[in-house]
């Protein structure tokens, strides 16, 4: 029998194949004194495996900016500014010394010291530092045990790996030709070893904690890297859905990135369009090659996360441009900002918070660091140039105020640079307060853009970062689905352009439930694209229309979400999402 398992979808796309399960060494440096005569040769030892360290990571930082960015390869600098911390090397120096321990011992001892600090602060940052702890210490103890690197296999062929921790180090030596999906029992959404899956393209489930020892090696597992499911030994119909969508979709990686994308219609003439998420400006390629339609969510805030140095004027703007240039006839959406919650620059002090997610984040850090906002405005309408092709999107809103007083500061910039066309200037719509007073609002907006990840999590009360939680996270819970259809009517009311960006609009049931209450325009992840292209091309937008109006008429949901899949089940083989039926 199949089992499902609920993580954090940190990486889209599936993955089915045979898991090979992966361990790091377990380093346990036995509790040794040494003589004194011998302590100044074990603090040399140390220093020499501290620089080692330091020269691997430096390699490793150059391997992720040339195979993968210079954002990634951000990631690495933390690493490398601890192993010449002080508090780290002068506190081991002083066990060796003072102690009399060995090197190993001496370096473990202090290095859990730093992590019980880190844990104590309490701040979700943690994940990150815990992370660059433990990969610190792999190098070292291994440096300081004779040996060259970290004693880990990696996949020969084709399959899934299964890992406890996955680190920064180890996932940029992830092979995407070999490594077709990751799960995880520790991470979330925003670490940095996610940010190289994402990059790679590989399918990641994580945070699924001791579900993971459910996985076995050798077993088959069907991954969906934008759900957070695990199937452990899917069913034949399961894996033959899965299969013939890969058929089908085969062609598009071959696809010439410079080709312009073929106008999408439903099977009764509907027009759609599909527009890519991206985090960086190389994932352009990848949108262009699955025929997206522009950029409907550029998440600004991945220029800077891990960065202890706030990017220029200049080095924002050269980004921006980058993605603009590459889709010179379509739109292109940037959202500012989305800081705090669980994405961190180091070059903020955001403090611990009770519940960051509700907390000092987005737009608010944003209007709280007026020069931190105005670079990235700057940046942003330069590169949109004459024609303002840079459409200005804002994260996090539930008031006019915040509105109005982001607005005046795009208007005091664009007077600054002299530029007299006005971008297009939208918001995210994603709290419960927004949704209900779009009516309010709505005069001073050109779009909107429906974040149906946020908008769940804050109507249900259930925290998108916590797996244990997952299944009780469905957007198509009855509460929301009057919100759909309340925004979309207020919207069109208002004559404003709608858009959705978020995994709902990835998953067939809830992209046709979404082209039933009228929308048309969606953003997803560049994996994504294909199969909602093919599922585009397939429904009937009257038919699906039909159902939402009896379902409505009648008050029978359930009989309306069976009808719904029968229909989509009729045009395309699914995969079943047991949450989105409950």
């Amino acid at each position: 029998m199949s089992e499902v398992i609920h993580g954090i979808g940190a990486s889209p796309g599936r993955a089915l194949g045979a898991v090979r399960r992966l361990a790091r060494h377990a380093w346990r440096p036995e509790h040794r004194t040494i003589p004194a005569e011998v302590v100044e040769r074990e603090v040399a030892r140390l220093e020499e495996a501290l620089a080692w360290a330091a020269d691997r990571i430096r390699d490793t930082r150059e391997q992720a900016a040339r195979s993968l960015g210079d954002v990634e390869a951000h990631i690495f600098d933390p690493q490398i500014l601890i192993l010449s911390d002080p508090d780290l090397v002068a506190g081991t120096i002083r066990y060796i010394r003072e102690n009399f321990l060995s090197a190993e011992r001496a370096f473990d001892w202090r290095l859990t010291e730093l992590r019980t600090a880190i844990i104590d602060a309490g701040h979700l940052m943690v994940v990150d530092r815990l992370a660059d702890l433990r990969d610190i210490r792999s190098r070292v103890l291994a440096r300081l045990a004779g040996l060259s690197e970290d004693p880990l296999a990696f996949p020969e062929e084709p399959g899934l790996i299964a890992i406890d921790d996955l680190t920064p180090s180890l996932a940029v030596r992830l092979d995407p030709e070999l490594v077709l999906g990751v799960a995880s029992g520790s991470g979330s959404r925003t670490s940095h070893s996610t940010l190289v899956a994402r990059s790679l393209g590989i399918p990641a489930v994580v945070g699924l904690g001791s579900d993971l020892a459910k996985i076995e090696d050798g077993m088959i597992v069907l991954l969906d890297g934008g759900n957070g499911r695990v199937l452990i030994e899917p069913a034949e119909a399961e894996r033959s859905a899965h299969l013939h969508m890969v058929r089908r979709l085969a062609g598009t990686r071959g696809a010439d990135p410079a080709r312009e994308p073929t106008p999408l219609f439903t099977a009764d003439g509907v027009r759609v369009h599909l527009r890519a998420n991206i985090d960086q400006p190389h994932d352009v390629p990848a949108a262009r090659r699955v025929g997206a339609e522009g950029v409907g969510l550029f998440r600004s805030e991945f220029l800077v996360i891990g960065r202890r140095v706030i990017p220029s004027e200049e080095e924002q703007y050269e980004a921006y441009r980058e993605v603009v240039d590459g889709f010179p006839n379509q739109p292109v959406t940037l959202r500012t900002f989305d800081i705090g919650g669980d994405k961190f620059p180091l070059f903020l002090d955001l403090p611990p918070e009770e519940n960051p997610y509700l907390g000092w984040r987005a737009i608010r850090v944003c209007l709280d660091r007026p020069q931190l906002f105005r670079n990235q405005l700057r940046a942003a309408i330069r590169a949109g140039g004459l024609e303002a092709r840079m459409r200005i999107l804002v994260p996090f809103v539930i008031c006019e105020t915040e509105i109005l007083r982001t607005k005046e500061i795009v208007a005091e910039v664009r007077e600054e640079l002299g530029q007299t066309e006005p971008a297009a200037f939208g918001v995210m719509v994603e709290t419960p307060a927004l949704a209900d007073t779009l009516d309010l609002v709505g005069r001073h907006l050109d779009f909107i853009s429906l974040g149906t990840n946020d908008l769940t999590q804050y109507s249900l009360a259930v925290d998108r970062g916590n797996a244990r939680l997952q299944h009780l996270s469905n957007p198509l819970h009855p509460a929301l689905l009057r919100s759909y259809e309340r925004i979309y009517n207020t919207a069109s009311a208002l004559d404003l352009e709608i858009g959705v960006c978020g995994d709902l609009a990835a998953e067939p049931m809830g992209l046709a439930l979404l082209l039933a209450l009228g929308y048309r325009d969606f953003s997803l992840a560049p994996t994504s694209i294909p199969e909602v292209r093919e599922l585009v091309g397939l429904v009937s937008v009257t038919e699906l229309s039909e159902l939402w109006t009896r379902a409505s008429r009648d008050g029978d949901r359930s009989g309306m979400l069976r009808e719904l899949r029968a229909q989509v089940e009729d045009a395309i083989p699914v995969e079943p999402s047991p949450v989105y039926m409950s």
